[in-house]
């Protein structure tokens, strides 16, 4: 059985993903739970941050 899996990623994650994939010889299985993973922490990330012990107005 075939599953399409389709993750918005930007134009530097998706090359990220593309050399880590190839460099570490990932299988197709390894390579999503890599990008689902990476989607994860990019939605979690802070916005923005300024320099350690400085607070940003919102």
């Amino acid at each position: 059985m075939r599953h399409t899996l389709m993750i918005n990623l930007d134009e530097a994650h998706a090359l990220q993903l593309d050399e880590l994939r190839q460099h570490f010889k990932l299988s197709a299985e390894d390579t999503v739970r890599l990008a689902i993973r990476t989607a994860h922490a990019i939605e979690l990330a802070p916005v923005s941050t300024g320099p350690p012990g400085i607070a940003m107005e919102a």
